[in-house]
């Protein structure tokens, strides 16, 4: 049996770990993670084993050389362009002449690969995937295999919404040699973006074998510390290159330890290492070749590698070091803090925690780093929530911070092309507005200022203008709540989860460059576009009316201040007598003031402008599933015949109110993007534009003549009940996979989290992308039934997570 070891791998996460080395060379312990994969590979009899390169080959082929000093034939196959990693190995088809196993070079395991194979063969299988468990899945491909094995769903890097497992594809494949050629020569083509989906939709063989033992993806700095922690516990089994003077600390050849040293370990420390008078190396130490740590120094839970040379009484506390590197007496590196290669930083320096130094950088004495210094660090959390960048006003989002993100987004995505920017009237967002724009034309991209606005109007200007996209800034109405920034493509929509991703790499990296002087970005002041959105709004709305009433409806509308002059030649022009108040500019509460102002509606438009809340003229306000299911039968009587996008937590009555109307309801996901992606006319949707979602109101009020309340009780009640549930993010996999085997025998609906179908109806299960947190919606044909749904799923969960 022969394998393929896949050592192409940037590793761009580990910046600045693989400035100067191939991900697969990382050290962990002391060597090469590629130097564990092979020895796995021995020690299942496999000794003949290709290496896929692309990225500094040459490190990979000096160190490893023909394989027989490591007891292997190795034969490499360089990439000369992106191939994907199907394409890669498709290289080395010449070679792979028999039933082969495909592997990482930069993921650490000890699977038994000779389990795999008899599953594989007991199957007849021509592609096995060897699969684990993990308490994170997001990074990974999600599998869900039958009884027997056979794959029968697979989502490469799903978002929470559609993780059904904690079964995830640890990029170790056993395939036979025939199915290379499904691979097109010379082009990029991916296993699982591109081949295994293929096989699974026909149903042709493909299987997955879910493999005990240990399994760690080195895709970023926190797993590759986490690894070698792993390793000194023995959590994963293989051969450390050291003696084990106790439990848990290993020492290499050649180390001297001075008599008033301390080594508390767990810890491994590398051949020829010095550690001086009074050194503490404290827990989880990783300490490489040659390196010298001074009289006084301390050290815990850090890891150097080769060369390094620590000067009297520094302290590194969760420091990462790579080689050749000079820290000067009593300097401190925080946790989380990386230095790259030759990199020297002065006495009394202060580098700070998760602060990352590039290589060959030289570091004043006495300085201390906040930033890094000259690219940055990769959060743990994400930048990107529901609803864009979001977070409490100068704690979250600073200026510094949108200033990085401004620069980061123009130069992956916007460079030479135009974008809008906008925000609601508020002197933070227009102090962040000034911000992304300075930020954006320093990358060459060209600006137009939309000024204070809502989101809509934001959505139609990029449209009317064809420009490449638009950053919105929305506010919360609360100096103390929550500030957004939005992202939007060429469409006015919120840009796609992959378009983030690429962003978020470019913010994290500061892998991003400035413009030329003559390159930099144009700026112009369009400030109308919000009075052009409200009278294009306008007319498209009475355009549809016959006729103004013969006496104007009068509505009571209560917003903020600053929206209330857009507003009112908006329904000026809908022949319509509003009545503008504020939450503080009537001593009555809205729902006591509206029947005695005599008017025929309430509405209450929340500061995003995205959505509103109906109130009927007797005062009461709307119940929000059921303003739903008015809005959007609203909608399809003005646009018969049309196909509208529902989330799937949307009431089930939609179908049926369309289906009488000769429309089409199509389920989406929560979001705004796949709502609109689907709808009909593209981008007005009463979901998400209040003023659109008030012109259907008043076209429906007027074709009836009926007051609100009254329309309303023509509709059956829709008995939805909701609930959220606390979950640790690392359960989250878990649940979603116990659920789904607990309920094989029930229909489920895998659009958007799981939705299970019951006798007496639905229940919807949605891990939430922001929180740590389950959201249960649940819909029957009475109140007590929905809860009891609600009650059932939330026992099942919490056994899970006990």
């Amino acid at each position: 049996m022969k394998a393929v070891i896949m050592a192409g791998g940037k590793g761009t996460r580990l910046r600045p770990l693989t400035c100067h080395l191939p991900k697969p060379m990382v050290p962990l312990l002391g060597r090469p993670c590629m130097a564990y994969i092979i020895e796995l590979l021995q020690g299942n009899g496999i000794q003949d084993i290709a290496v896929t390169m692309q990225y500094k080959p040459d490190v990979i082929r000096d160190y490893f050389g023909d394989g027989q000093a490591f007891g292997v034939n190795l034969h490499y196959f360089e990439e000369t362009s992106p191939l994907g990693t199907a394409g890669s190995v498709k290289q080395a088809r010449e070679f792979l002449d028999e039933t082969f196993i495909v592997i990482s070079g930069d993921a650490l395991t000890d699977f038994n690969l000779q389990h795999a194979l008899a599953f594989h063969r007991e199957k007849q299988a021509k592609a096995t995937l060897v699969l684990t468990r993990v308490s994170h899945p997001l990074e990974y491909g999600v599998v869900m295999t039958d009884e027997h094995g056979s794959i029968t769903r697979f989502l490469e890097k799903p978002s929470w919404g559609e993780v059904f497992s904690d079964t995830v594809n640890t990029g170790i494949y056993i395939l036979e040699p025939e199915i290379l050629e499904r691979v097109p020569p010379g082009v990029e083509f991916d296993f699982s973006g591109q081949l295994f989906p293929e096989l699974l939709q026909e149903k042709n063989s493909l299987y997955g074998y879910i493999s005990p033992g240990y399994w760690m993806d080195i895709g970023n700095l926190q797993q590759y510390r986490q690894t070698q922690f792993d390793m000194l516990e023995g959590k994963v089994q293989l051969r450390i290159e050291g003696t084990q003077i106790r439990p848990q600390v290993y020492l290499a050849e050649g180390v001297e330890i001075s008599a008033s040293a301390l080594v508390s370990g767990p810890a491994f420390i590398g051949k020829g290492s010095i550690l001086e008078d009074e050194v503490e190396l404290g827990e989880y130490c990783i300490i490489g070749q040659n390196n010298r740590l001074s009289k006084g120094s301390k050290l815990t839970r850090s890891i150097l590698w080769d060369h390094n040379h620590i000067a009297p009484y520094n302290e590194l506390a969760g420091s990462t070091l790579t080689s050749r590197i000079v820290s000067k007496e009593s300097s401190y590196l925080g946790d989380g803090s990386v230095i790259g290669n030759h990199v020297v930083l002065g006495a009394n320096s202060r580098v700070e925690p998760n602060v990352k130094i590039w290589p060959y950088k030289q570091i004043r004495e006495k300085t201390r780093l906040h930033t890094s210094y000259i690219w940055g660090d990769h959060a743990t959390k994400t930048l990107f929530k529901t609803h864009g960048v979001s977070g409490v006003p100068n704690l979250d989002l600073t200026p510094e911070l949108i200033a990085k993100f401004a620069t980061a987004y123009g130069a992956t995505l916007a460079a030479g092309k135009t974008m809008t920017v906008s925000c609601a009237p508020h002197p933070f967002t227009q102090l962040l507005k000034r911000t992304l724009t300075a930020s954006l034309q320093s990358v060459g991209t060209n600006v137009i200022d939309l000024g204070d606005c809502f989101a809509p109007a934001a959505c139609f200007a990029i449209r009317h203008l064809g420009a490449a996209g638009g950053i919105h800034l929305d506010w919360s109405g609360n100096d103390n709540e929550s500030c957004c920034l939005s992202c939007l493509d060429a469409g006015g929509l919120p840009i796609p989860k992959s378009l983030e991703r690429k962003v978020e790499n470019s913010f994290w990296q500061e892998d991003f460059s400035r413009a030329s002087m003559k390159a930099i970005g144009t700026y112009e002041d369009e400030t109308h576009w919000f009075q052009t959105y409200i009278a294009a709004l306008a007319q498209e709305i009475t355009d549809e009316r016959n006729d103004l009433p013969s006496s104007p409806m009068r509505v009571v509308v209560e917003a903020s201040s600053w929206l209330q002059p857009y507003l009112v030649p908006f329904f000026a022009k809908l022949g319509i007598e509003a009545i503008h108040v504020t939450s503080a500019s009537t001593q009555e509460p809205l729902q006591h003031f509206i029947p005695l102002s005599g008017a025929h509606l309430g509405l209450r438009i929340h500061d995003d402008g995205r959505s509103m809340q109906l109130i009927t003229e007797q005062g009461t306000a709307v119940n929000s599933d059921l303003q739903t299911i008015f809005l959007y039968l609203c909608y399809l009587h003005s646009r018969p015949g049309s196909a509208i996008g529902a989330p799937v937590s949307a009431p089930e009555l939609l179908e049926s109110i369309a289906e009488g109307l000769g429309g089409t309801i199509i389920r989406t996901k929560e979001g705004a993007r796949a709502l609109l992606e689907v709808t009909h006319g593209a981008m007005l949707h009463p979901l998400h534009d209040a003023l659109f979602a008030i012109g259907l109101v008043v076209l429906q009020l007027d074709r009836t003549g009926l007051p609100l309340s009254e329309l309303l009780a023509l509709f059956p009640t829709p008995y939805l009940h909701r609930e959220r549930i606390d979950c640790p993010w690392d359960s989250k996999g878990a649940v979603m996979r116990r659920m789904m085997e607990r309920t094989k025998d029930t229909r489920v609906d895998l659009v958007d989290g799981i939705k299970f179908y019951h006798e007496n109806g639905w229940i919807l299960l949605l891990p939430d992308s922001d929180d740590p947190v389950f959201q249960l919606v649940a819909q029957s044909t009475a109140p007590e039934l929905a809860e009891q749904l609600v009650h059932s799923y939330r026992e099942h969960i919490l056994n899970v997570l006990q």
